[in-house]
């Protein structure tokens, strides 16, 4: 068995990403304007990504700290609306309990359980992730023998820097680990430029997007994860 550790992308790999974020987005945005009623006409205006694009040119590590940036360009947008910081602050961080209970109010794909549990009798398991979802809070961080995000190491994927961490922390070289995600740049051409294998995870059954094609193999759902890893 030349693989022997798996790592997993999060969003639209192990659960579709769009309904979640913007279920998420709907009820954090319908309790700020009935709790915070004056923000309403900047919320619905282009001042919030003016403020996430502010933020980010003064402090360009905020775009790997997605839940950071989040409460700091609220606590600002409230600011502008004439509330005093103490109370943006406040609204920051209670709007954001709410987003983060939606964002996490995930719907795995079919099969994603099952496959994990048969995966960890035969392999180390781990995600490497860009984003800001917690495994625990939906359930599955039991799966998972390491997990590296983009926050912590504030590094996000096609960074080599990402990958390295996952040779750190398992001991194997990158050939020895696979990587499954459904990105064709932060997750197949990154970790197939670093030296691990890769599967992309196509559910959505698209052409491979870009003008060079790496060597990697493909799936299109859960069900077809084992035998592909085995035919490496």
């Amino acid at each position: 068995m030349s693989i022997k550790a798996i790592s997993f992308d999060l969003d639209d790999t192990l659960w579709p990403l769009l309904p979640v974020i913007l279920k998420a987005e709907k009820d954090t945005n319908k309790w700020l304007i009935e709790n915070y009623p004056g923000v309403e006409n900047l919320l619905k205006s282009d001042e919030v990504k003016e403020i996430r694009d502010s933020l980010i040119s003064q402090e360009s590590s905020l775009v790997y700290q997605l839940s950071k940036l989040r409460e700091l360009t609220l606590v600002e947008l409230a600011i502008r609306s004439g509330y005093t910081k103490e109370e943006s602050e406040i609204m920051a961080r209670e709007s954001f309990n709410i987003f983060y209970a939606g964002r996490n109010d995930v719907t795995l794909y079919e099969g994603v359980e099952e496959v994990l549990e048969s995966l960890k009798q035969r392999y180390v398991l781990g995600v490497i992730t860009n984003g800001n979802a917690d495994m625990k809070i939906i359930g599955i961080d039991h799966y998972f023998d390491f997990n590296i995000s983009a926050n912590n190491i504030n590094a996000g994927k096609p960074d080599p820097v990402i990958f390295e961490e996952a040779l750190k922390q398992t001991g194997f070289r990158a050939e020895e680990i696979c990587h499954v995600g459904d990105h064709p740049v932060n997750d197949v051409e990154g970790s197939n430029n670093f030296g691990m294998k890769s599967i992309w995870f196509n559910e959505k059954g698209i052409d491979w997007p870009l003008d060079e094609k790496p060597d990697f193999k493909e799936v299109s759902s859960w069900t077809e994860l084992e035998g592909t890893l085995e035919s490496f």
